[in-house]
């Protein structure tokens, strides 16, 4: 079971970092990044529209739990988004390696869960593959760029989302799950992206639309069933392989240097499966 859930985690890093190459494409062909943001949940409602009526399955704990859930996820998506704008994609998205440290470090201030040392060797890692792509400096480690910082308060808030996202999985179903999901995020965002973006209608003719919402469907499909079949936390960790499809998609797609972020990236994958364990 637990290996079904964290081939489903690496399946959805698939689906999710290829949806990225759309979006840094989106975004330097001079679309709005709200937009852009905004645009995959309305498709993703559109496409998962009848798993979520054939398999319509509210609660109370719910609804409860997207109080919680949802300011944090909208924070985090448009933090994510600017990131992507504002840094090399093969620079920003290794940054993501945060989100176990943020909930482990979560889980020990909030919940006094323990952090051993395979965990603290997987922070000092993931801390050292920063510190490598940021250039080796420590003034660049304690003053990156914006759109690295934009990604580390990103992971902040997906970090402390993780358990959350799993308790509003367990008290529904994960296909409605995905469906209201997209939903509610759709409304959530919608204040954020400016009305002439909205009724441009270049806008929704561009060919990278689709496949940002059929990608981001895909990928949220895969995620929320790995939930069901492993820990938050396993899944979390494999779901942090999408940092090294990120490299090499910069590479490949935007002819980016990866001299530095390789090497890093695969240190901070290191400290994430340790950090797991």
């Amino acid at each position: 079971m637990t290996e079904t859930g964290i081939f489903l985690a690496i399946l959805s890093a698939f689906f999710w970092s290829t949806n990225d190459i759309f979006n840094k494409k989106s975004i330097l062909k001079g679309y709005d990044e709200n937009f852009i943001l905004w645009i995959r949940f309305p498709l993703c409602t559109l496409f998962t529209f009848p798993l979520g009526i054939l398999l319509w399955d509210p609660s109370k704990e719910l609804i409860i739990s997207t109080l919680f859930w949802l300011p944090l996820e909208i924070a985090g998506s448009i933090f994510f988004i600017k990131a992507l704008k504002f840094s090399p994609l093969s620079e920003a998205v290794p940054f993501l390696s945060f989100i176990p440290i943020f909930s482990a470090l979560g889980g020990f201030f909030l919940l006094g869960e323990t952090i051993d040392s395979k965990g603290i060797s997987g922070i000092l890692l993931i801390i050292s593959g920063s510190f490598i792509i940021t250039g080796g400096s420590l003034k660049t480690l304690i003053s990156p760029d914006r759109g690295i910082l934009y990604m580390i308060l990103s992971a902040f808030c997906y970090g402390i989302n993780v358990a959350v996202g799993k308790y509003a999985i367990v008290h529904s179903n994960p296909f409605f799950f995905t469906w209201y999901y997209c939903v509610v995020m759709s409304l959530g965002l919608l204040p954020f992206v400016r009305k002439k973006e909205l009724i441009k209608a270049s806008n929704y003719k561009s060919k990278y639309i689709v496949p940002i919402g059929i990608l981001f469907s895909l990928g949220g499909l895969s995620y929320n069933l790995a939930l069901t079949f492993a820990p938050s936390s396993y899944v979390a960790s494999a779901e942090r392989i999408s940092m090294v499809f990120g490299v090499i998609y910069g590479k490949i797609f935007f002819k980016e240097k990866i001299k530095r972020a390789f090497p890093a990236t695969i240190l901070m994958v290191i400290g994430v499966f340790l950090l797991t364990l």
